[in-house]
């Protein structure tokens, strides 16, 4: 937790095999489109409010491909007062 609404998650080795070489093959752009669409679907299909016991108000996503690493930021929703 960077602040009480702000969560970042980094994962380590996240590329299976057939990432790594479209990456080689210059289709790296192409990959990252594709992975943000199916990688917010299911960060969003996730139990991630169940786990935090509050609301997500949004969820992003990144990708360093250079270091194999991923980089998840949750946006928790205030707490009502």
């Amino acid at each position: 937790m960077i602040n009480d609404r702000t969560l970042i998650i980094t994962r380590d080795g996240i590329l299976v095999r057939i990432e790594k070489e479209l990456i080689r093959s210059g289709f790296e752009e192409e990959l990252k489109l594709t992975k943000r669409h199916l990688e917010k679907r299911l960060l969003h299909a996730s139990k991630f409010e169940a786990i935090l016991q509050t609301n997500v108000a949004d969820i992003f996503v990144d990708w360093d491909f250079k270091l194999d690493k991923s980089y998840i930021i949750i946006i928790l929703q205030p707490n009502k007062h």
